[in-house]
């Protein structure tokens, strides 16, 4: 049985709207969660280069990423799947830096997986290339299906991978072009009733 992979951030995790307090706090900047229109949040959060950096290295500090609320119903369907015998497979592009912090988050809120992976989904600095594997290692691995916000590691699950995307409905996915094997969900309520089991 091939296992379900799951993207973290804005998946599992309600990531970016916590993202907006931050920014507000910091560079004094007040942004819709509606307003977020491109993955690429220097451009949504309209950041100069050193801005973003500066903000990049905030939002993965531990005290941060522990705050974060689980989506909601993700656990619970996790749960179902894994009592049904599918093995859950969390895969992130976070910095490596929060490796044990992304555990521990998993871990307060008793989220049901058997591996957990840290991969360079986006080319991003700061990669400890001995915890993150390549983009082109994972694409070696077997899934049966894979759950994302991103438009991009969507595409390349569905064309180089070969796996059925369920992708997370998100304001900075809503204009990329689609395949096939790509579906769009409002919410993992949607994704329960469409894949009853993966």
């Amino acid at each position: 049985m091939l296992p379900v992979y799951v993207d973290l951030d804005d998946v599992l995790s309600d990531t970016t709207k916590s993202f907006i307090k931050i920014l507000e706090c910091e560079f004094g900047k007040k942004v819709n969660f509606e307003d977020i229109f491109s993955f690429d949040l220097k451009v949504s959060f309209n950041l100069t280069e050193i801005e973003f950096e500066h903000f990049f290295q905030m939002v993965h500090q531990p005290d941060v990423i522990l705050e974060f609320a689980p989506m909601e119903r993700a656990i619970g369907v996790l749960e179902e799947w894994t009592e049904l015998g599918y093995e859950v497979s969390i895969v992130t592009g976070r910095l490596t830096a929060a490796y044990e912090t992304s555990i521990a988050w998993l871990a307060k809120h008793n989220v049901p997986y058997h591996s957990f992976a840290m991969v360079d989904k986006f080319s991003r600095k700061n990669i400890d290339r001995d915890i993150a594997i390549s983009l082109e290692d994972f694409s070696e691995l077997k899934f049966s299906l894979a759950i994302e916000d991103s438009a991009k590691m969507a595409l390349y699950s569905s064309q180089k991978m070969c796996i059925p995307v369920a992708l997370i409905n998100r304001l900075w996915n809503r204009m990329a072009n689609l395949n096939n094997k790509i579906k769009r969900f409002r919410s993992w309520y949607d994704i329960l009733n469409d894949f009853p089991t993966p």
